[in-house]
């Protein structure tokens, strides 16, 4: 069994954290997923802005809108609908600094992407992650412009390598060795409601190398928390912090 299988498997059978209780924080401290987000069920626990939160494997709704051209069949604004799951890291900070929201450093490995939709001239389009290739997403602290202090509102950037199989073509393209970079700001982990959104174009390929279309912008939103499963530890693999490095 795939290491995404298993930890999908681990989620399905344990479901929600237990041991949260959501009475004891007030009303003004609690983001709701779901609320924050752009609907559906799902809100597993409470979670407030500019707080740390341990470790987890957590599986999340996804809604992904790309825009797109592909040589001999057109160009397309199309909306893909489905879910993600990531291991979140524990969170830390630099030496001498102490270890809360606004100085910490989040990471998160993806584990999965699967998100599909229509288009009226690509017909079904599915995009996914590559298993093979470290991706994640990481959130770091981020200084004023004036006196270089901290910010409660951190950056986040996102690096993935999407595959996009593509009904028309009939075939999978995908942006080669060029990681996909998507750039937000946020002031929650896990990062409900957020929105990334890329800032360049970027060249498609076939499986052979071959230049065929361009992925010219793209956005991907974190929607409803499906299942949240706490771990004890989870330590940045190397491949991955030289990604988002």
């Amino acid at each position: 069994m795939s290491e995404p299988q298993g930890i999908l498997r681990q989620l399905l059978d344990r479901g929600i954290a237990a041991g949260i209780d959501g009475a004891t924080l007030s009303p003004a401290e609690v983001v709701k997923g779901h609320e924050s987000a752009w609907g559906g069920p799902g809100n597993l626990y409470p979670i407030r802005p500019y707080t740390l939160t341990p470790s987890a494997l957590e599986s999340f709704t996804v809604r992904e809108r790309i825009h797109v051209r592909i040589d001999g069949l057109g160009e397309d604004i199309v909306d893909l609908h489905g879910m993600a799951i990531y291991r979140r890291h524990d969170p830390h900070a630099a030496e001498g600094t102490a270890l809360d929201w606004a100085s910490s450093t989040i990471t998160a490995q993806f584990l999965s992407l699967q998100v599909t939709g229509h288009s009226e001239i690509f017909g079904q389009v599915k995009v996914s992650n590559s298993p093979g290739k470290a991706e994640g997403a990481r959130v770091k602290p981020s200084p004023a412009p004036d006196d270089g202090s901290v910010m409660p509102i951190k950056d986040c950037i996102t690096m993935i390598y999407p595959r996009f199989e593509v009904e028309q073509l009939g075939t999978t393209v995908d942006t080669g060795d060029q990681v996909v970079r998507l750039e937000s700001r946020v002031a929650m982990v896990p990062p409900i409601g957020d929105v990334s959104r890329t800032s360049k174009s970027y060249t498609l390929y076939d499986g052979e190398g071959r230049r065929v279309g361009e992925l010219i912008a793209a956005d991907i939103e974190i929607g409803a928390l499906l299942h949240h499963v706490p771990i004890a530890s989870a330590v940045v693999p190397a491949e991955l912090a030289r990604v988002l490095a």
